[in-house]
């Protein structure tokens, strides 16, 4: 009982004996499971008032775009929730018709910060996959994913349980692997590894390794049967927080949603419906791609929801309420590109057009300060959102550029003009993000450097 597992035995003659000859002791440091199930827990923060349950999803929802590219015909991602009345049968999923993933990149994907880059299938397809090296409208090119990086920590902040289940196209089987906190603390309770599994090869719909009650996980399994290819994404023992904010606020964070991915869904002009008739349709190829939520609530109706359905997005009413643009871009480093709109939403009919972005929290003005004071419309507010490779990044915000800030000194045009202005940046791949996606963390400091910089307006689209 004196002696742990993993103990180093040494014999001595007595307690204060020398040592005769230099010893070796070997010690194991493996990091403790908690690395990975709280990892989500820092990685996920509230910022401004916006609760960062949608940026978990949009996590899975970026491996889903970037499994769907080469998809010939539609792109279908569905957000599943079954909200039951017992916490343990509550399940948020994430389905796509991608290409699926084989046993060895299942097993990558459940390597702790294993960068995509290292995935042996990933440097076979670097010959051919020429997505990033085109020269893409908003740089919309679904290179959004860290693929298992980004995905475990944004599972672990949703729940405690992640099935991951994936057909690859060609193959006859279905590979199943779970990875939960139960698991773990069963594994170091027995003193079993816990840095290792089992991936299940089965054939599509064969769900008798899921206990009866699971009805839900049972009919998911059901409906493999057909499919050529996809992976399914299974969350478990969600969190009580997460239950309550789903509930309650369903328009809101499914909003959210239509805004980081508002230029996937209606390509690279964004929500153009308001200038057309009822009968306008997104553009190819940007209409193969359909991102819906469907939640099941016990005795109740389901809803179902089409992200392109919602007009309402931040990104949406920008649009809608401007009435003049400014194109521009520019190149940094000779790389990087990033393409840049600024708006002007005027005052109209006694009252401003600047959209009010309802889920932000009020902003405190300085009433001391005359030209605080006159500030009508953005207030103190950043003008340019940021877009990487075309995916909202979204606590990172660029206030200004010298050229659309409010002048030192007194002009011909009104104060009050430049603070009706927004603006949207779309970075290319060229610039960093944070495993989280929530924060740029080099964007503002290279688009400011005069020395690496250039700036070019662009007209119809040429500079």
């Amino acid at each position: 009982e004196l002696v742990e597992d993993g103990d180093t035995l040494l014999l001595l003659v007595h307690l204060k004996q020398d040592l005769l000859a230099p010893t070796q002791e070997r010690v194991d440091y493996q990091p403790h499971y908690d690395t990975i199930i709280r990892s989500g827990m820092y990685e996920y923060y509230a910022s401004e008032g916006q609760n960062p349950l949608p940026f978990a999803i949009a996590e899975l929802i970026d491996n889903s775009l970037s499994a769907t590219v080469k998809n010939v015909g539609p792109r279908n991602i569905e957000i599943r929730l079954y909200l039951e009345e017992t916490g343990d049968k509550n399940m948020v999923c994430i389905l796509d018709n991608g290409k699926g993933m084989t046993t060895r990149e299942l097993n990558n994907w459940a390597i702790f910060r294993l960068s995509k880059f290292n995935r042996k299938r990933q440097r076979l397809e670097q010959g051919n996959n020429s997505d990033g090296d085109r020269d893409i409208p908003k740089s919309l090119n679904s290179d959004i994913s860290f693929f298992g990086v980004g995905g475990k920590q944004a599972v672990f902040f949703i729940g405690d349980s992640a099935r991951m289940i994936s057909k690859p196209k060609g193959s006859r089987d279905v590979h199943e692997m779970t990875v939960s906190k139960e698991e773990f603390e069963r594994r170091e309770k027995n003193k079993e590894d816990i840095y290792g599994g089992i991936i299940q090869n089965r054939q599509p719909g064969e769900g008798s390794h899921v206990s009866p009650g699971n009805e839900n996980l049972q009919k998911l399994i059901e409906e493999e049967k057909g499919q050529e290819n996809f992976t399914h994404v299974v969350i478990t023992s969600i969190k009580s927080q997460h239950i309550k904010f789903i509930k309650a606020d369903f328009n809101r964070w499914s909003r959210q949603l239509a805004h980081i991915y508002h230029y996937y869904i209606h390509g690279e002009q964004g929500n153009q419906s308001h200038l057309s008739n009822s009968m306008y349709r997104t553009p190819s190829p940007y209409e193969n791609l359909n991102i819906s939520i469907t939640m099941y609530k016990k005795g109740q109706l389901h809803q179902q929801l089409n992200l392109r359905d919602i007009n309402d997005d931040l990104q949406s009413n920008f649009i809608r309420s401007a009435k003049d643009t400014f194109d521009f871009r520019v190149l940094v480093e000779g790389t990087g590109l990033v393409e840049g709109v600024l708006r002007y939403h005027p005052f109209l009919f006694d009252k401003e057009s600047y959209p009010v972005d309802d889920g932000s929290v009020p902003e405190e003005v300085d009433d001391e300060s005359d030209y605080n004071k006159d500030r009508p419309a953005r207030g103190s507010k950043a003008i340019f959102e940021c877009y990487w490779n075309g995916r909202l990044i979204p606590y990172t915000l660029v206030q200004e550029f010298d050229w659309c800030a409010v002048p030192k000194k007194l002009v011909d045009i009104p104060v009050e003009c430049y603070n009706r202005v927004s603006g949207t940046l779309f970075a290319n791949r060229k610039f960093e993000v944070s495993t989280n996606k929530l924060t740029f963390i080099d964007l503002e400091m290279k688009l400011k450097d005069r020395s690496n910089a250039v700036f070019e307006r662009v007209v119809g689209g040429k500079a």
